[in-house]
């Protein structure tokens, strides 16, 4: 793993959010990291109007490679759930644990606010590599599938229709850090 600062998101980062998120998401061709939407879907994953809508309503964290933002993730709490998504990683850095030191971080954070006791992520149910990756984090399916957001700005279905299934994990299942930095990372 590399050595990273992090840090919350704020105004100042709406582009370079975008920008990695559209890049790790929907990667050109050759520039595709270990997990990628790109064959399943068309356009763009998010726009810089949306990440600011989104700083202003959940948290978002960052990872800066020497002042460069190369990974994110959201955390919205919904109630006794805290809803993580847009977990992106850089193409060029993905596989060398930011995604899962980002997870950590998230889970750490929504753990401590009080009456959270449930994380849920929606992953398109296509994904099967990322349904593993979460699965292997302790996140399991919770046997719910819902309709991809068609028209809602993230892109669309490149054929026929995709769905999202929704992955849970308890609150209170033990981390696991990657470093003893990850878990004390809550800011």
């Amino acid at each position: 793993m590399v050595d990273l600062m992090y840090r919350t998101a704020t105004s100042d980062d709406v582009e370079d959010i975008a920008r990695l998120v559209n890049s790790a998401y929907r990667p050109s061709t050759g520039d595709e990291g270990w997990t990628h939407e790109s064959l399943l879907l068309g356009g763009q994953r998010t726009n810089p109007r949306q990440i600011g809508e989104a700083i202003g309503l959940a948290r978002i964290i960052l990872a800066l490679d020497h002042g460069r933002v190369v990974g994110c993730v959201q955390v919205d709490v919904k109630g006794r759930e805290a809803h993580i998504g847009m977990l992106a990683v850089a193409p060029g850095m993905q596989a060398k644990g930011i995604g899962n030191s980002l997870l950590v971080r998230a889970e750490a954070w929504a753990s401590a606010v009080p009456g959270v006791e449930e994380f849920v992520l929606v992953v398109v149910s296509a994904r099967r590599e990322l349904v593993q990756y979460y699965t292997r984090r302790g996140y399991a399916e919770a046997g719910k599938r819902v309709p991809y957001p068609v028209g809602a700005g993230v892109g669309e279905p490149l054929t026929g229709t995709l769905d999202l299934t929704v992955l849970r994990k308890c609150s209170n299942t033990p981390l696991q850090p990657t470093s003893g930095r990850d878990a004390a990372f809550l800011g």
